[in-house]
């Protein structure tokens, strides 16, 4: 019975967790970078070339944006901060994460009582 229970929060876990992150893009505007993000942040960054590097944000040093590949973590990489057209950066979704978290609340209980109800048949 501790497996159906285990099977059931992993399902729950496995469907609500993309739900709380979402890609916003970043306005700069008059604000500098280091203000915007926050070490660690995972950012896409879209250069006038048509480059997309999808990195980890480390630090803005004078006009270079630094970082580490998002995918690896161990490449550095490095953008002028002129040659940038846009930033995306991943933010928690809290309307998402709110509903998530209370579908959980809703939904495990509803799970276990069915789950319980099946297994006492047998």
């Amino acid at each position: 019975m501790n497996t159906v229970f285990t099977r059931i929060f992993l399902l729950l876990t496995i469907v609500t967790l993309p739900a709380c992150t979402t890609m916003q893009a970043v306005q700069p505007g008059g604000q500098a970078l280091a203000d915007i993000l926050e070490t660690g942040d995972r950012i896409v960054v879209y250069e006038k070339s048509g480059r997309i590097v999808d990195m980890r944000y480390v630090r803005v040093d004078g006009r270079v944006l630094r970082g580490s590949m998002a995918d690896d973590g161990l490449e550095v990489v490095e953008v002028v901060v002129t040659d940038i057209e846009r930033i995306e950066s991943e933010r928690v979704a809290v309307g998402r994460t709110t509903a998530a978290v209370l579908g959980g609340v809703v939904a495990l209980p509803i799970a276990a009582l069915g789950a319980g109800l099946a297994l006492s048949n047998y």
